[in-house]
């Protein structure tokens, strides 16, 4: 099996311009993914978004230790949260950041996602959202994160990503794709899903993982 993989961001809309928010990454060695969303206020955002990612990242290294990995990479994540709040000179301002993270190992794809994110997988054309009832917390640092292991199947599609980026124009976007292009690409679908996203300023980070 070959996994085809598109990464992608919407930026905010703040003040009539723009601004990145959440941030999608994927490892450029290893099967190693996440979505950052920092719960923060604007000016924050890009120095609480790239802690926990590189944070979270440095502790997953190459992904291959898998659910035991990615749940210490969680962990790292919120530490380096809680670094930056002890740094700031507003020792009570309240920060945070929701996370969706895979890693591949073998044949098998373990996921953690927090209040806030998504996870769809579509197998055989029948899409399903996986851990939705994770705990309603607002970030890492508080907990309520859902993990799950799922066996690969050649054909499946993995979309996860921040929330406000599967409203209904996004998932119509792409389902219009699908249902004319069944095997259209990875990077064609995320564009689908971001392109209204990205006209209506509404901030997202979106993976796309195909299994071929």
């Amino acid at each position: 099996m070959g996994l085809e993989v598109a990464v992608g961001s919407s930026p905010a809309t703040v003040r009539a311009g723009s601004l990145i928010k959440d941030v999608a990454w994927a490892s450029p060695a290893h099967p190693v993914f996440c979505v950052i969303s920092p719960v923060a206020p604007p000016r924050l955002w890009s120095l609480v978004a790239e802690s926990v990612r590189a944070s979270a990242a440095e502790s997953l290294g190459d992904g291959q230790k898998g659910l035991s990995g990615l749940e210490r990479a969680v962990g790292a994540g919120a530490q380096s949260v809680g670094r930056l709040r002890s740094a700031l000179i507003e020792p009570h301002l309240q920060i945070d950041a929701q996370l969706v993270a895979m890693v591949i190992v073998g044949d098998q794809a373990h996921i953690a996602v927090s209040a806030g994110m998504r996870v769809y997988r579509a197998r055989n054309g029948d899409p399903q959202r996986l851990l939705n009832h994770a705990h309603r917390t607002p970030g890492i640092t508080h907990g309520g994160m859902l993990v799950t292991t799922e066996r690969l199947t050649r054909g499946d599609l993995f979309v996860f990503g921040s929330r406000d980026g599967f409203g209904m124009r996004s998932i119509g976007a792409m389902a219009a794709v699908l249902a004319q292009r069944p095997d259209a690409t990875a990077k064609d679908l995320c564009e689908a899903v971001l392109k209204p996203c990205r006209a209506s300023g509404v901030a997202t980070g979106m993976i796309v993982l195909r299994v071929r």
